[in-house]
Formats: structure tokens, C-alpha cells, sequence
């Protein structure tokens, strides 16, 4: 009685070899992409859209720059119109650096507990359409994104306006401010 045995042949040694190495090529390859992956999603600032805060994790010192920044994208119009809350209530403004102050609308006010018969209109501003009465306040809070800023001095208008403004009492307590084309970079 004969055996079947069969000796296999080189070339099919040949073709199992060659699978391997390709499965393990692959194998290795597909480690090497979620292994990447994995780094660059730790790693990576989140996707700009209008009003990203971005971290840039740089650890801070004497000399070194500032470790966040909030970039704003301009609207349509070219104003830099963000979503803040301020004292706990959502509310959509606009920051103005041609403006000294935080100024806020009457409807935004009262939207924040502040209705006009309990204010006292005692501060004037000039503007581009005149005198204007105002009501200083402080602003218990105000939060960007992950920035949240507190006990910030600020005016409530008199008369109806449209938007709320972050002038300069905001824009001054950043290391930075910078406008690059449609795009506005606050830093500290």
C-alpha cells in the first residue's frame, strides 16, 4: 500500500510565503494608521469654525507666548459677531474695538436681570449718533467657549440698539488682540 503523501512544491512554498509577508504587511500597516490616528486626534486643535477656542498647550513663563487663543471668523458684513454668556444667559454680540466699553442693550439687560427702571443712567458717551446715556454694571460673568472672564465693568444702554458690543474694557484683558483679514485673534 502506497502512502498519499505529496511533497509540496517549491512554488507553492513560494506562494504561501509571500502570502504571509503581504498579511503581515498589512497587518503592520493597519497598526501604524490607528497607532497615527490615535496621535493626531490627541494631538490635533479642533477644526476652525466661527468662535473655536483653541489650546495650544505652550506652558508658560517668562517670555513665553500666550498658551490660548479664541479666533473669531468675521460674519458677512466683516463684524466679528460671537455667542456669549454672560451672567448665566446666552446672548449674541459683537466685538468692537471702536468701542470703549462692554456695552450692553436694554434687552439684553433685562434678559440678564437688569430691567431699565432699576438702573441708574448716570454715565455719557459719545458716539457716531450722539450722546448716549448709560447704566454702569458689572458683569458677574462672561463665558466664550472655554474662556469665561469675570467681574467685568460694563454699560447698559439707555436707548434700543440692536447688539450688544465687547469693546475695549474686554479686549484689554488679553495679552493680544489681532485682526488678520476676516479673522480676529485674541491671546493670553
Amino acid at each position: 500500500m502506497s502512502s498519499f503523501h505529496e511533497e509540496e512544491s517549491p512554488q507553492n512554498r513560494l506562494l504561501g510565503h509571500c502570502l504571509r509577508m503581504a498579511l503581515a504587511v498589512v497587518v503592520v500597516g493597519i497598526a501604524v494608521v490607528f497607532v497615527l490616528d490615535r496621535e493626531e486626534r490627541r494631538t490635533a486643535v479642533p477644526a476652525p469654525t466661527v468662535n473655536v477656542l483653541t489650546d495650544r498647550s505652550v506652558s508658560a513663563g517668562k517670555g513665553a507666548p500666550p498658551v490660548s487663543e479664541l479666533v473669531l471668523k468675521a460674519g458677512p458684513h466683516g463684524h466679528f459677531l460671537v455667542d456669549a454668556t454672560v451672567n448665566g444667559e446666552r446672548l449674541r454680540v459683537m466685538v468692537d474695538t471702536g468701542a470703549s466699553s462692554i456695552y450692553l442693550t436694554p434687552r439684553d439687560a433685562e434678559r440678564i436681570g437688569w430691567p431699565a427702571r432699576r438702573l441708574d443712567f448716570s454715565e455719557r458717551y459719545d458716539t457716531a449718533a450722539g450722546e448716549v446715556r448709560a447704566a454702569p454694571v458689572t458683569l458677574r460673568s462672561l463665558r466664550i467657549g472655554e474662556l469665561e472672564l469675570y467681574d467685568l465693568p460694563a454699560s447698559v444702554g439707555e436707548q434700543p440698539g440692536s447688539l450688544s458690543l465687547l469693546g475695549m474694557t474686554f479686549l484689554n484683558r488679553f495679552e493680544s488682540y489681532e485682526v488678520r483679514g476676516d479673522t480676529l485673534i485674541l491671546s493670553w
